[in-house]
């Protein structure tokens, strides 16, 4: 009987050491698997907040800008499919939506207006105005190809944005008539399309937008396309 239960012990103990090996030896190859397994510099999902300036080039008979007046401002959300995740190199296409706002502030005391043959031109207010801007609310479709460097952090980001203009407004403001705002589409192109780039790393990034469509209608004796830049947040 003594002899029997020495025999059972052993046998407890061997098999327990040997299942105790093989638990080490999976994970360890769970460990193996871990460290060689790749991660994307890039989230699924990504919010920015972009805060920047705008001007025009390409100008036709368009008055001067308060360029530090005239804002831009945009609430993005877009999703990073990613492309190519690599030891130090990774790519991502980047879709999603926006809500801008273009903020033109003029230098001269004009307003711009709408005439009865359609065509829309800046006119002299006839006063001095303390402020007088025109605004363009818009919603914008970007699509961004986006390198991640891993060792540095840096990203670097080359695309283009469509979009559809949802509202537009004149206001001016003077100490005799107060602030007067007048909504109107104001022979302004409906939709726009235009390119854009993003060079940063972690939560901050630089940006500049190049629109290539004009701002107004053809035709019009007044034009020129939007130069928005600034940081993403």
């Amino acid at each position: 009987m003594k002899k029997l239960i020495v025999t059972i012990a052993t046998f407890a103990l061997a098999t327990t050491l040997h299942f105790g090996a093989m638990a080490q030896d999976v994970e360890e190859n769970d460990e193996r698997v871990i460290h060689t397994k790749k991660s994307s510099i890039f989230h699924h999902k990504d919010f920015g907040l972009y805060l920047g300036l705008n001007n025009y080039t390409n100008t036709q008979n368009l008055p001067e800008l308060n360029n530090l007046q005239s804002r831009f401002v945009a609430l993005q959300w877009r999703k990073n499919h990613r492309l190519v995740t690599g030891g130090q190199v990774d790519l991502a296409m980047a879709t999603g939506w926006e809500l801008a706002w273009n903020n033109l502030m003029f230098k001269d005391d004009v307003t711009l207006a709408r005439f009865n043959d359609g065509t829309t031109d800046f006119v002299d207010a006839g006063r001095v105005l303390d402020k007088s801007k025109l605004t363009t609310f818009n919603f914008n479709v970007p699509l961004m190809l986006q390198i991640g460097f891993k060792e540095s952090n840096w990203r670097l980001g080359v695309g283009a944005y469509g979009g559809v203009r949802l509202g537009s407004y004149t206001k001016t403001k003077d100490s005799q008539n107060g602030t007067e705002r007048n909504q109107g589409a104001y022979n302004l192109n409906k939709f726009h399309y235009g390119l854009a780039a993003e060079m940063g790393r972690s939560g901050f990034a630089v940006f500049a937008r190049y629109e290539m469509t004009p701002m107004f209608r053809e035709g019009n004796g007044i034009n020129g396309n939007l130069i928005s830049f600034g940081v993403r947040l």
